[in-house]
């Protein structure tokens, strides 16, 4: 395992981060804890998770699984902002400024049970702590942009936290470069603690944050977490294509409907093809080639078993060779 400081900052958090979104939902209790203490054995110290994933039981099975290790030894990461329970649907519209919470208030749901307030914040700080057993968390991320609430309100909330010693070192997912540059220029601004890491979707099949937020990231000093590097599973063959088979399957269904298409299924086919030449997998290429990219920290991934776990991180300590890394890339730019 390779170990790499985490923006400008001193923490050190290994290049494969243990993505729990699918604990609790599609990869059950046992299953967790075999894949946890699989990713401890191989060097692992690193694991992210969101008081939303799973409607909320990723957090407390993932506790109950690092249950029992040194807590120095370990990076444990969550987000806030989004509601357990909600639906993909749901989170869009918190994410666009578009919920109808007359509507939502009808099923029994606050507004303030959502988003980015300094209530919201500072309640699911505790539940989160609660979920996962522990006293303070090394990363607190918010997991998206919420335009109906000033930045100077979230990040003030999150440096109280900060001050308090129920968080280390904050973070944001989701963010565009000029939402990330907006956010650093409070916190300069107003002496509180900046968000140092961004988490990035990023894979050969999705290029777009090369155009603004990667170069961003790497001005400020921020450091970046990319995830879904392997498309959910159709750069590698994992995922089932077949279409609805896939969705009904998919507990996730916005993953499928991004990736689940004729231009990254033929990306997909490529890549096998030039894998095979030099003998890796898939899943290491995809891997290894996010790595390998300019400003590119660590690689968030979820595994439902050891041996599945165990060929994504041979991703980092495989080399992968520079003529295919430049191959991938050549062949991921849209035509």
């Amino acid at each position: 395992m390779r170990y790499r400081r985490l923006g400008s900052t001193g923490l050190e958090i290994s290049a494969i981060v243990l993505g729990a979104a699918s604990f609790g939902d599609t990869v059950d209790t046992d299953a967790v804890h075999e894949v946890v203490a699989a990713a401890l054995d191989a060097g692992v110290t690193t694991f992210d998770t969101a008081d939303a994933y799973a409607g909320g039981r990723s957090e407390e099975i993932l506790g109950r699984a690092l249950a029992g290790q040194r807590r120095e030894d370990i990076v444990v990461c969550s987000k806030v902002g989004l509601r357990p329970g909600d639906a993909d649907a749901d989170h869009a519209a918190i994410v666009l400024g578009r919920a109808d919470h007359a509507e939502r208030w009808r099923r029994g749901i606050s507004p303030s049970e959502a988003g980015l307030s300094r209530k919201h914040v500072l309640e699911a700080v505790e539940a989160t702590l609660t979920q996962l057993r522990t006293d303070y968390l090394d990363l607190y991320q918010v997991h998206r942009f919420d335009p109906d609430v000033p930045l100077e309100e979230t990040l003030g909330a999150l440096d109280d936290l900060v001050r308090a010693g129920k968080v280390r070192y904050l973070g944001c997912s989701g963010f565009a470069a000029w939402q990330l540059f907006q956010a650093l220029w409070v916190s300069d601004r107003r002496g509180l603690a900046r968000f140092e890491s961004l988490q990035v979707r990023y894979n050969i099949s999705d290029r777009v944050p090369e155009q603004a937020v990667l170069p961003a990231a790497v001005d400020a000093g921020v450091g970046v977490l990319a995830y879904q590097v392997l498309a959910g599973g159709v750069l590698t063959g994992r995922a089932d294509t077949g279409g609805s088979q896939t969705r009904r399957r998919s507990s996730r269904p916005s993953v499928a409907g991004r990736y689940v298409n004729a231009d990254v299924i033929g990306r997909a086919e490529r890549l096998r093809s030039a894998v095979q030449e030099v003998g890796i997998s898939p899943a290491a290429a995809c891997v290894g080639w996010a790595l390998s990219r300019p400003g590119v920290t660590a690689a968030v991934v979820g595994a439902s078993s050891p041996d599945q776990l165990a060929g994504l991180i041979s991703g980092v300590e495989t080399s992968v060779p520079e003529h295919l890394l430049d191959q991938l890339s050549a062949f991921a730019v849209p035509a």
